[in-house]
């Protein structure tokens, strides 16, 4: 991903989210603030940061960290957090290690 494209998307989903919180737009409000959600727990920010940070000269970096993030959620849910394989669990879980993913490739760019 380019460095402008990784700006388009941030710029797009910031207006995006922020028009939806004025409006009060469920169908993307409620994803967003489950997604923040799950970016709260501790496993899953170290998951992603470290897995990030190893993986970030990568060629194939999203297909990975795509990668990364199915098997680190499934193993979150199931082992640590003992609970059931529910899949709107894990797609937030999912999403929040490519969230993670996506800032620190920003950030990369900036500097």
């Amino acid at each position: 991903m380019s460095r402008r494209s990784s700006f388009i998307i941030f710029i797009i989903a910031t207006i995006v989210m922020m028009a939806s919180f004025v409006i009060n737009f469920s169908p993307v409000t409620a994803p967003v603030a489950r997604t923040f959600a799950a970016m709260q727990n501790m496993y899953i920010a170290l998951t992603a940061v470290i897995a990030s940070l190893l993986l970030i000269k990568q060629k194939y970096y999203w297909l990975e960290m795509l990668g990364v993030a199915v098997i680190a959620a499934i193993i979150i849910e199931v082992v640590v957090l003992s609970g059931t394989l529910v899949s709107l669990a894990v797609l937030y879980k999912i999403i929040a290690i490519a969230v993670y993913a996506y800032w620190i490739q920003l950030m990369r760019f900036m500097f």
